[in-house]
């Protein structure tokens, strides 16, 4: 017979230990339902309601803030302040776009007046610009190569044809930036651009379009070299990788995941450099081949490749990203049932938020500056959240969000307290997850890459055109310029000028 079932002590306390067991499975279970519940139908917003709190140095920090225990209207709603609504005021357009200036004369009769029988004198005018748009327009550059011949044997000599980015291809270096700039600047499918073409006049299969993108990308390619060899000489980097279904993939199965990497130069730097690169895989060999010769500080969340990459290479320091730390403890907050107050979430929030508004004050200060501040007034705040976190963590259960959010922060720690070190650092790898959207935003119009070739030329370009962005250029008049300069150049020829950042190269 069973002791617990024999022993009616036993049997209730087996019992209670079951349903204490059910119900912290059902609240793990409405947390997540909660939570992917403001994910899917949620603002994507990361604002919570104290987020006007942001750099108010005078904030109260306390577990049981007086903010969360004040009362509120029925209606949940709080009188404010009256304010006075500015006037808006119109943009001005940019001055360097070309001007059409059409003048506006008032009629003959009108200039004459009637009162003093003379004609009204000419005393200024006044302007008003509008903004005109000129949908693209093809034409046919048509290369006649003269020809010359003569009665000896030397021949005939025809006129040396103009260099092409791609020989033989109908396609001119404008064609091809267009395109380009189409699909990786504007995330417009090579599909929707056939159609485009089609319908002002040009029949080009979506097939010729992608075969001109590898094209291209393979003549682009020195220039990305070149720029990568620039990026692992810096001190501090950033890096980040996403999902990147590639459907021909020797030994794999269409539905399997490829990654795009991106890795950038830290944003105080006066000329960035970022650079893609597709892997099929997201383990640590991947960023380590990549960054083969680099040592500083490298950027990053917490991903285990990184933390193997840096245990391989002790040249390579992690500093971690405190919005992570911060999106979890947000997470909390959103999976909170309404009623309820997330005090200790809302208090780390809170906490970090300080942080930031120190780091927004400092943005625009040189190193040196940056780091006596954050030695003075972040290092106390960051101090002052390990206690509360080491005190917090075994008080809440590891499995919940705000478990999970505690442990998430104090595993990283050493990581995340890493921008105290340096100046130059950044509090968190927000540059790379910004550099990493526009792949993201591409990938919900195209899904996924056709082959391996689709896949690295991609990089590329990605690459070129977000490092032309970074440093103010305009996409699509830089590609041209370097797709009608580089195939005139020879195979060894320099090509330091042509770089989108040619000012760090001397």
């Amino acid at each position: 017979m069973n002791t617990a079932t024999s022993n009616p002590a036993n049997l209730i306390e087996s019992l209670q230990l079951e349903v204490s067991m059910l119900k912290r499975q059902l609240a793990w279970y409405e947390e997540q339902f909660r939570l992917n519940k403001h994910r899917q139908f949620g603002a994507a917003s990361e604002r919570f309601d104290a987020q006007g709190l942001l750099f108010n140095e005078a904030e109260q920090q306390t577990e049981d803030n007086e903010a969360d225990d004040q009362d509120s209207t029925p209606d949940d709603t709080r009188p404010v302040a009256a304010h006075q609504r500015k006037k808006p005021v119109r943009t001005e357009l940019p001055k360097d776009l070309p001007r059409d200036i059409r003048i506006l004369d008032v009629p003959e009769e009108e200039k004459w007046c009637a009162c003093c029988e003379i004609f009204r004198k000419k005393i200024g005018f006044d302007a008003s610009c509008k903004l005109e748009i000129i949908p693209p327009q093809f034409k046919v550059i048509e290369y006649r190569r003269i020809k010359y011949g003569c009665a000896c044997e030397n021949g005939i000599v025809t006129a040396p044809m103009v260099a092409m980015p791609i020989p033989k291809s109908i396609a001119t270096p404008g064609l091809l930036a267009w395109v380009m700039t189409n699909k990786y600047c504007d995330a417009l499918p090579l599909y929707r651009q056939e159609f485009i073409l089609k319908r002002i006049g040009a029949e080009i299969s979506r097939a010729t379009l992608a075969e001109w993108m590898i094209r291209c990308a393979e003549l682009l390619e020195p220039l990305y070299q070149a720029l990568q060899k620039l990026l692992i000489e810096q001190s501090q980097l950033h890096a980040d990788e996403t999902t990147n279904q590639v459907l021909k993939e020797p030994g794999r199965a269409p539905q399997s995941n490829s990654y795009m990497w991106v890795y950038r130069t830290s944003e105080p730097l006066d000329k960035a450099i970022i650079l893609y690169d597709y892997q099929t895989g997201r383990g640590h060999q991947y960023p380590e081949s990549f960054l083969s010769g680099f040592s500083g500080y490298l950027h990053c969340d917490g991903h285990s490749a990184y933390k193997t990459l840096s245990a391989r290479n002790p040249d390579i320091l992690l500093a971690g990203c405190m919005a992570h730390v911060r999106r979890k403890f947000a997470d909390v907050v959103k999976a909170t049932p309404k009623g309820e107050k997330p005090t200790r979430a809302r208090q780390a929030l809170r906490m970090i938020q300080r942080l930031y508004g120190i780091e927004r004050d400092i943005k625009d200060k040189p190193p040196d500056e940056r780091y006596r501040v954050r030695q003075k007034e972040s290092r106390p705040i960051i101090e002052e959240m390990k206690t509360w976190l080491d005190q917090l963590q075994p008080l809440v259960p590891p499995k919940s969000l705000l478990g999970k959010a505690v442990n998430y922060a104090l595993n990283q720690w050493s990581c995340v307290v890493r921008y105290l070190e340096d100046g130059l650092l950044a509090i968190d790898n927000n540059a790379a997850e910004r550099a990493i959207k526009p792949v993201v935003v591409g990938r919900k119009n195209w899904l996924f890459a056709h082959s391996v070739k689709g896949a690295n030329a991609s990089a590329i370009l990605y690459s070129l055109i977000e490092t032309a962005k970074a440093n103010g250029l305009e996409p699509y008049a830089w590609l041209r310029h370097v797709l009608t300069e580089l195939p005139k150049l020879g195979k060894d020829a320099c090509i330091d000028h042509l770089l989108p950042i040619s000012a760090l190269t001397g």
